[in-house]
Order: C-alpha cells, then sequence, then structure tokens
C-alpha cells in the first residue's frame, strides 16, 4: 500500500515538473518564466520528495530525504524572491542608465 502511495505521489510531481517546464517554455516574460521554475521547485521537489519517502518506509534514508525537504521549502522561496528583487533593481539601474545616455545625447546636440 505505501508502495502505491508513493509511486502516486512521485507521479504527480513529474506532472508537476512538466508543467512548469512547460510554463518555462511558453511564458514570454523573465518573472513568469522564474514563478514556472519556482513551482518546479518547490511544489514538485516536495511531492518527489515525499513519494520516495513514503516508498523506502522508515529509514535513515527516510530521516536524510524529509530533512531535505525541510530545507528546500524553506530555502527556495528565499532564494526565488532574492533573484526576483535582484532582477528588478537591475532593470531599474538599467533604465536609469539609458536616461542618462538620453539626457547626455540632448545635451551634446545643442
Amino acid at each position: 500500500m505505501l508502495t502505491v502511495i508513493g509511486n502516486i505521489l512521485i507521479f504527480i510531481g513529474v506532472l508537476f515538473t512538466i508543467i512548469g517546464l512547460i510554463g518555462v517554455f511558453r511564458f514570454d516574460d523573465f518573472y513568469s518564466k522564474l514563478l514556472a521554475s519556482s513551482k518546479i521547485d518547490t511544489v514538485a521537489m516536495v511531492t518527489i520528495i515525499l513519494g520516495v519517502s513514503v516508498r523506502s518506509g522508515l529509514s535513515w534514508f527516510t530521516l536524510k530525504a524529509l530533512l531535505v525537504l525541510v530545507i528546500i521549502i524553506f530555502i527556495n522561496p528565499i532564494i526565488t524572491s532574492k533573484v526576483v528583487l535582484s532582477a528588478r533593481e537591475d532593470e531599474l539601474y538599467q533604465k536609469e542608465l539609458a536616461k542618462e545616455r538620453e539626457e547626455g545625447e540632448e545635451d551634446g546636440s545643442r
């Protein structure tokens, strides 16, 4: 019975991975692609690790896998938010540089 439940969880995780990959390739915006990839990181990996843990039963491997699961749950959203913040700051910086270049060209052409 545990093997069947584990297989179902692994299958759901693989489905989330496939759907997330489709989203990464189909979306045009960087932020949308990042959202899809973060779902792969968190949701898909959580279900796959839970499925593997359920399949293997109670052992040292299960405890290690659950420790990795806890780390993934806490670290991945933080990493994703920092990547988005960094990209946003860089986007604003690039716009500011372009604006300064335009102002410099206008002043130099007069």
